[in-house]
């Protein structure tokens, strides 16, 4: 449906305007998505200083790694590390991505993340995405 939206949205337009076009749909979509952690603040950068420049800030998902499995409560959980990387990606007036593009010094994210909800004692489900063992390993 996505796709079939930002496409019909970005008629006539060329195809780099499109990509960060549907690549903004996405984001956004994503970020409204009930049930996820809110996403950080983007970073700072520097502005295009030239006439058409463009910056474009990004975080990007380096690394993620899990704790282990804890109980809390009726529930099980883990401690999720996302290691985040900021980048400013700078783009000429014809939209060629430019060297001039840097990136900042990553940085983690910890959350909890319910594996498991148990409404009685003993008993528990999982809780999506995860499709693992309750009570987990």
């Amino acid at each position: 449906m996505l796709p079939r939206c930002a496409a019909a949205f970005s008629a006539g337009v060329p195809d780099v305007k499109r990509w960060i076009m549907m690549a903004a749909v996405a984001l956004s979509a994503a970020a409204t998505t009930p049930g996820h952690a809110a996403s950080p603040a983007l970073p700072a950068c520097d502005p295009a200083t030239e006439a058409g420049w463009r910056v474009m800030p990004s975080l990007e998902v380096t690394d993620t790694r899990d704790g282990v499995p804890y109980r809390t409560g009726a529930d099980w959980a883990v401690d999720r590390t996302t290691t985040l990387l900021p980048f400013c990606n700078y783009f000429s007036p014809v939209g060629s991505y430019s060297l001039r593009s840097y990136s900042l010094d990553p940085f983690d994210r910890t959350e909890r993340v319910t594996l498991c909800h148990g409404a009685d004692p003993g008993a528990s489900a999982p809780v999506a995405p995860y499709a693992g063992p309750c009570p987990p390993p």
